[in-house]
């Protein structure tokens, strides 16, 4: 016969009912997380606020103004639709030499001087030989430094779809005779290191662009641009302006926007005036020029 249990109930106190309480209520505040510690995981739905980066904004800025643009969509004569990458790497490069006749720094303004000048020697700038032409095309040429910088930049656009089709790293051609180191062309314009020696500017550019490589907006005029394999022509100095003058094509634009006011004759398409001015390709400038003077910051984000 089994013994029954009685069952035992502990009894406390006032004194220890009033401790097992505060020892409960510490243990369970101190369970709350930190709001300090707590680490968002990488799925969190909370948004980063903060804004775009300040070099990224006006060069996204500029380059929406070309996406829509009746120059982008232009068929030009034996070459087609322009590619989308080159139309906005013309246009920021555009908007940095615009830039440095805005600036105070005298490193970029006997560049802009050369850039804005107009001579009326047709003999060696390709602006007043082509006067005719522009005026053809209902753009006239004045003595305006920004209407001439614009302008210069319209024939530009003409001259590197007929020299390259607007292919950043063209080489150079291959059916040319001129294949030293000095005279083979390269790049989007297609000129030679043997130009170097029709201004100082020309110099001062190529160093400025050399000491800071993250100028040239490759990233902009290669962007869904498929390249041929092209070698480089000899060797020395030559040899690397031509690899420069392919990888850095803001560069190969700014030196050739110089070269057509002092060196006109070195570009066979300028001579024979096949290159095309196309006034959408002028407005669609002329709408970055405007960006521009309302807010003279985008300069500082162009890395001049």
């Amino acid at each position: 016969m089994e013994r029954s249990k009685k069952s035992t109930r502990l009894v406390l106190g006032p004194s220890r009912l009033l401790f097992f309480l505060m020892l409960s209520l510490f243990l369970n505040l101190s369970c709350v997380p930190n709001p300090e510690d707590i680490t968002l995981s990488d799925n969190s739905d909370v948004q980063n606020s903060s804004p775009p980066s300040h070099s990224s904004y006006y060069i996204e800025e500029i380059m929406a103004l070309t996406h829509n643009s009746k120059c982008s969509a232009y068929s030009w004569q034996d070459r087609g639709r322009a590619p989308a990458a080159y139309i906005q790497g013309m246009a920021l490069t555009f908007a940095r030499s615009f830039c440095r006749l805005k600036t105070s720094q005298a490193a970029f303004i006997s560049i802009a001087t050369v850039l804005s000048n107009n001579t009326g020697d047709a003999k060696i700038d390709a602006l007043t030989y082509y006067s005719s032409l522009f005026s053809q095309s209902g753009m006239s040429l004045t003595n305006n430094r920004d209407e001439t910088v614009r302008s210069l930049y319209t024939l530009g656009i003409g001259l590197g779809m007929r020299e390259s089709s607007g292919k950043y790293c063209e080489g150079r051609d291959m059916s040319a005779s001129n294949t030293s180191a000095s005279t083979a062309e390269a790049g989007i314009f297609q000129t030679s290191y043997n130009s170097l020696s029709a201004s100082e500017e020309l110099s001062k550019l190529y160093n400025e662009y050399k000491l800071a490589p993250h100028k040239c907006l490759l990233e902009v005029f290669s962007s869904n641009i498929k390249c041929k394999t092209s070698s480089i022509a000899g060797t020395g100095p030559g040899a690397d302006y031509q690899a420069f003058n392919k990888s850095c094509p803001a560069f190969a634009t700014e030196y050739a926007m110089i070269m057509l006011r002092v060196r006109r004759n070195h570009y066979g398409p300028i001579n024979r005036k096949e290159a095309q001015v196309v006034q959408s390709c002028n407005q669609m400038l002329n709408s970055v020029q405007d960006y521009i003077e309302n807010d003279l910051n985008a300069c500082d984000d162009l890395n001049l």
